[in-house]
């Protein structure tokens, strides 16, 4: 009886090792598109879902960080023209929370 006992547990722990292997490899690598910090697009309530998702794809086309700078910065200009042609201010672009703290990130 001993030994089916210590047989069964030695069994319970390989399989519990085998199968929490992925999960320990993944977290050891880079962290998952999931896990990282989506960015706020700049005007995104004004933008179309496919505009959106075509945004993000630049984005992460873009392989250093004066690319995304630069694409960032022609979709701001290019959010305030709209905004513009539509009536509004460019005030209207930022998100609700930076609105509410007068416009500043804090």
């Amino acid at each position: 009886m001993q030994k089916i006992t210590k047989v069964f547990w030695g069994i319970l722990a390989i399989t519990l090792f085998v199968v929490s292997a992925p999960v320990r490899a993944q977290s050891a690598g880079e962290p998952s598109q999931a896990a990282e910090q989506r960015e706020l697009i700049y005007c995104a309530d004004k933008m179309t879902h496919e505009e959106r998702e075509a945004y993000r794809a630049r984005m992460r086309a873009a392989r250093t960080p004066e690319e995304k700078a630069a694409l960032r910065q022609a979709h701001q200009q290019e959010m305030r023209a709209r905004a513009r042609q539509s009536g509004g201010d460019a005030e209207q672009c930022l998100p609700l929370r930076q609105r509410q703290r007068g416009g500043r990130s804090q």
